[in-house]
């Protein structure tokens, strides 16, 4: 792909400049972005390769009245000149601050970290734009740069998949109501927004993104020799149970209701996804998932976290101090070389610590194959993370992305897993009620696999 023009300073001058080329003339030309990383030359210029990567990489025409360029609805910009003075107050930088504000305390972390990262986009192009100007045409130009990625810059990404695009779009029409029922924009604008339709299948270059599905036992099997034991009961946990990742990691004995005269074990978590609609979410431990829990729950205070990963770190330890082969007077002691400073080990994992930890264990399980993993030096160590970075070109380091893709899976996917099962056994019903659906048409369309051998009998006999 042709590299992007670069933001830079012209020696002798306090403009900020970018050289374009049109791809039809070949001609080069400069546009002015006004004062040096001011966040207004900044904004224009990520406006400007937006408009002439729209208008392909040729010269966008900045006296067009729909040109995404435009800054002011009365006036064309004109980026050879100095912008006026960068205000905050009323600008979109100001509403997403104060949005930003709002939604920490109102959503729940996977989901206000998300809208992070499509807000950052917004600012990045319009955050110096007030507010009543913000309309579809700009909306757009953020929306292509999504389907673009951007490969240079403090916040660089990858090209993101056409469904997570709709998903960031929605989030920023949110904030735009937000500020409507707060009285800090006027509806109009919300509603001018809502007209753009979200991206169609097959009508964007946006690509599709990857369909969670289960995940195959000999896959979860291979990881297991390289997690922990808390790591492996949570994943035991959720293929008996069906249960999210994230409503097993706080598990305490004191949550777990075992005096029930089937003998089966309840547990509502005290945070689940569907708990701001003021739904529960029970889920049962038979005997299997029982027999799991057991060895955690034996000696441990009742209001103490099960799974944690302090603990995991402790065994991991204290196994490498029985396998040492040097003598105990020489070399480190046991603890004398930890420190006290850095955030440590948990008490109970995260959904994202889960992740990594299962991410680390196929990483071990399925290395990929030389020249893309990390060698071992002359001097006999083995390469960090950052060496091997260095030394991977460009390709190689998109061979390796490909490589993690493949022989990677995630916890999620085990929900999938259980799913399927579950209904191969003993039906969708089963399966929705183990999901916790409020209905079967969410299990039939999203987790629950069907049955391939048994549309293969059908085929058979009817086809």
């Amino acid at each position: 792909m042709p590299k992007t023009p670069q933001y830079r300073i012209r020696s002798g001058y306090s403009q900020a400049i970018v050289t374009l080329t049109d791809a039809r003339t070949k001609k080069r030309r400069d546009y002015w972005l006004g004062e040096q990383n001011s966040p207004e030359s900044r904004e224009k210029y990520h406006v400007l390769i937006a408009a002439w990567e729209a208008n392909g990489r040729c010269f966008p025409d900045v006296s067009d009245p729909t040109s995404p360029v435009r800054t002011h609805p009365t006036r064309s910009l004109t980026l050879d000149v100095q912008p006026p003075e960068f205000s905050v107050e009323g600008s979109i930088i100001h509403l997403i601050r104060a949005y930003w504000q709002w939604a920490k305390t109102y959503y729940r972390p996977n989901e206000y970290k998300t809208l992070k990262v499509g807000l950052r986009v917004l600012k990045q192009f319009y955050g110096s734009t007030p507010v009543a100007e913000f309309g579809p045409m700009k909306l757009r130009v953020v929306r292509d740069s999504m389907i673009r990625g951007e490969t240079t810059g403090e916040h660089p990404r990858e090209p993101w998949s056409r469904g997570y695009i709709n998903h960031q779009c929605r989030r920023i029409r949110q904030m735009f109501k937000w500020a409507a029922s707060h009285e800090l924009a006027d509806s109009s604008v919300y509603q001018a927004l809502c007209t753009i339709e979200p991206l169609k299948r097959g009508r964007t270059t946006a690509y599709e993104g990857a369909t969670v599905g289960p995940v195959g036992l000999e896959e979860v099997d291979a990881i297991r020799p390289f997690v922990s034991r808390q790591v492996n009961a949570l994943i035991d946990l959720q293929l008996l149970t069906g249960a999210r990742g994230g409503e097993l990691v706080k598990l305490r004995a004191i949550d777990i209701d075992t005096t029930s005269p089937s003998g089966v074990w309840s547990y509502s978590p005290l945070e689940h996804k569907n708990m701001y609609r003021g739904k529960t979410r029970e889920i049962l431990f038979g005997p299997a998932a029982q027999k799991v829990l057991q060895p955690f729950m034996a000696d441990r205070p009742l209001d103490a976290y099960l799974l944690s990963p302090r603990e995991a770190v402790e065994e991991r330890l204290a196994k490498l101090h029985a396998q040492r082969k040097s003598p105990l007077n020489q070399g480190n002691g046991p603890g004398t070389n930890r420190s006290d400073s850095g955030p440590g080990a948990g008490d109970h994992y995260t959904s994202p610590s889960y992740a990594r930890a299962v991410a680390r264990g196929c990483d071990l399980a399925f290395p990929p194959p030389p020249p893309l993993c990390r060698a071992l030096l002359p001097n006999g160590r083995l390469e960090t993370h950052a060496e091997l970075a260095a030394r991977l070109s460009p390709d190689q380091k998109a061979e390796l992305r490909k490589w993690e893709q493949d022989h990677r899976w995630h916890p999620h996917q085990l929900r999938h897993t259980a799913a399927t099962n579950i209904r191969k056994k003993f039906g969708l019903e089963a399966a929705q009620l183990v999901l916790g659906h409020a209905s079967a048409n969410i299990t039939d369309a999203i987790y629950a696999e069907r049955d391939s051998e048994k549309l293969e009998a059908i085929a058979r006999q009817v086809g």
